[in-house]
């Protein structure tokens, strides 16, 4: 079980719960669009009275900030990028260190909302933070910016809004500077946390079947009982019968 806090309107904060990740749960994730990973996120998270969470009151930043959590609880705090290079065509990698990202995120943020959950700008206007709706529901930059001022003209210097909502309701889609080890040229990199995740998440079903046929075989298990081990206990029994066959095949060799 994994706790993460979110900060809602007026900087109270929320607990969130993530349960442990099952094979089942794993096998939901079948692509790299953001909606995959969405519905596993709404799998695994309940509230602080371990009831399911309702999704439809989170921000996308919320919402991305409890992908980070499961991230950082499967795989800990480094992602591994690779990006080629737009000037000699190279490959290369860099790392990046989601708690920094988060840091720097939070300390950028303006105050928190007001109970309502929308922010006064200096021309008076009032906006609020992006939802999962607004982003599935509007059709293009200007419908959804006439979503998030709910009072004021949508269509005066969208660019404040815009900005002043990447800054208090940051996610974790960026576009960050790298430089190419090859001809040391600089350049613009993305990086998305949504499709990051469940790119390698998707990456790993190979190992996760040769977890369950390695447990199925040993155990006499079904199918069905291994996808629901947690991911922690499903990997705990396979490592155990990988020792156990490397150490009776090392004991055999020396006979």
């Amino acid at each position: 079980m994994r706790l993460v806090q979110l900060t809602k309107p007026a900087g109270l904060d929320a607990t969130v719960r993530l349960r442990p990740m099952t094979g089942q749960d794993e096998l939901l994730v079948t692509g790299t669009e953001p909606d995959s990973a969405f519905s596993l996120l709404r799998r695994l998270a309940a509230n602080g009275h371990g009831r399911p969470l309702d999704f439809s009151q989170l921000t996308v930043s919320q919402v991305d900030r409890l992908l980070a959590g499961l991230y950082i609880k499967l795989y800990g705090e480094l992602a591994e990028c690779r990006v080629r290079c737009r000037f000699c065509g190279e490959g290369f990698e860099f790392t990046l260190r989601l708690s920094e990202l988060i840091a720097a995120q939070d300390a950028d943020r303006p105050q928190p909302a007001e109970p309502d959950g929308a922010w006064t700008l200096p021309d008076k206007r009032r906006v609020r933070a992006p939802m999962l709706e607004d982003i599935n529901s509007a059709d293009d930059p200007e419908s959804l910016l006439a979503r998030l001022v709910v009072s004021g003209d949508p269509s005066v210097d969208p660019d404040m809004v815009v900005d002043f909502l990447e800054r208090a309701a940051p996610v974790l889609t960026l576009d960050l500077s790298a430089n190419c080890p090859h001809c040391g040229r600089e350049q613009i990199a993305r990086f998305d946390l949504t499709r990051y995740f469940a790119r390698r998440l998707v990456g790993e079903r190979s190992f996760l079947l040769r977890e369950a046929h390695l447990i199925a075989a040993h155990y006499g298990w079904s199918y069905q009982e291994i996808m629901l081990l947690s991911r922690d206990e499903r990997r705990a029994y396979a490592g155990l019968i990988e020792t156990e066959r490397a150490s009776a095949s090392h004991r055999g060799r020396k006979r």
